[in-house]
């Protein structure tokens, strides 16, 4: 029986060597895909004249250079600063904005619960325990004591914020016509994490010692007795095996935002417009005039653009730009 059970030693391995590769694999796209414009979304002041003022407020939504997009991207990927600005428009309501940071709340709980359960599940792989680590813990289980005792909050609000923003998925018809079935897999992912996580905890009865060797002996690369294996519950086996279903499925699902958000160019870019020329990255010569090399070359070098001049454009659809001018430009949809 512990022969089979050594699967389960094998399987975190295959899970991060796949989310490693997968991860590097979507940084490497995302930073060879060209910006050809200039896209920051702004809400801010963006710099003019020394008379009108800029808060830092302005500075954040408007950066006007690297530092300040930047901060602009700590803000977003910390605080989730759009998400807190989020508003819907009512149109039934007389055409009224609706305040809905709803869901930045419940995006916030989910997601830094999520970080302190995972801070706290240090402890299973380190020995002795991080005294930080002892302390979250200890943090975590104050405000559970007025309640119940034993109850450390986090798993709790991140299992409600959970089951709040799967349910607009499934209850509301705008977020239910763009959810796709994998939106509704990650989640059920999480779900079973959670779930089973808080029965191991406050329900079923299971001796940590061998949940603690067990992960030690993954971290320190020494295969774990049989002894360990099959004294493991059959319920933990269950959350560790969706903890590394989930690990694998991260780097293709849209979870991957967390690394993604940093190449968004309607993020990371600074709002200097005016200040500098943003170059196409696309252009094989960006200080040659796009007329002038397009089909020919240009200091003995061919350029492969697919950009064309009006002279050419005009011989390639010569019938079909007359037939347009004798209608005076009004074009009329085929039947």
């Amino acid at each position: 029986m512990s022969e089979i059970l050594y699967i389960f030693y094998i399987l975190p391995y295959i899970a991060f060597a796949i989310f490693i590769a997968g991860v590097i694999y979507r940084i490497i796209n995302w930073a060879k895909s060209a910006v050809p414009l200039k896209v920051p979304t702004t809400a801010g002041q963006q710099p003019s004249f020394k008379f009108i003022r800029r808060t830092w407020v302005d500075k954040i939504d408007s950066p006007s250079n690297k530092f300040w997009a930047f901060v602009r991207m700590l803000f977003e990927v910390f605080l989730f600063r759009s998400l807190f600005r989020n508003t819907k428009y009512y149109v039934e309501k007389g055409g009224k904005n609706a305040d809905t940071r709803w869901l930045w709340l419940f995006a916030m709980l989910f997601h830094y619960s999520l970080l302190i359960i995972v801070i706290r599940h240090l402890r299973f792989f380190t020995n002795p325990t991080p005294k930080f680590v002892s302390m979250i813990e200890y943090l975590d289980g104050l405000v559970g004591v007025a309640i119940v005792p034993p109850l450390l909050m986090t798993g709790v609000l991140a299992l409600v914020a959970l089951a709040f923003l799967w349910g607009r998925r499934i209850f509301l018809a705008k977020e239910r016509s763009i959810s796709l079935p994998s939106d509704h897999l990650i989640l059920f992912f999480m779900a079973v994490i959670l779930v089973s996580g808080l029965l191991l905890r406050y329900v079923v009865k299971v001796d940590l010692s061998y949940v603690k060797m067990f992960a030690l002996s993954i971290i320190t690369f020494h295969p774990p007795s049989p002894e360990v294996l099959n004294n493991l519950h059959w319920l933990f086996l269950i959350h560790f095996t969706f903890v590394c279903i989930t690990i694998a499925y991260l780097p293709f699902s849209k979870v991957m935002h967390f690394a993604g958000v940093w190449f968004s160019p309607t993020r990371n870019m600074p709002n200097d417009n005016r200040m500098r020329r943003h170059v196409n990255p696309w252009d094989p010569n960006p200080e040659v005039p796009i007329l002038a090399r397009v089909g020919i070359v240009v200091d003995g070098q061919v350029f492969k653009s697919k950009k064309l001049d009006w002279n050419t454009y005009y011989e390639m659809y010569k019938d079909q730009l007359d037939e347009i001018a004798e209608n005076n430009y009004v074009l009329k949809p085929e039947l």
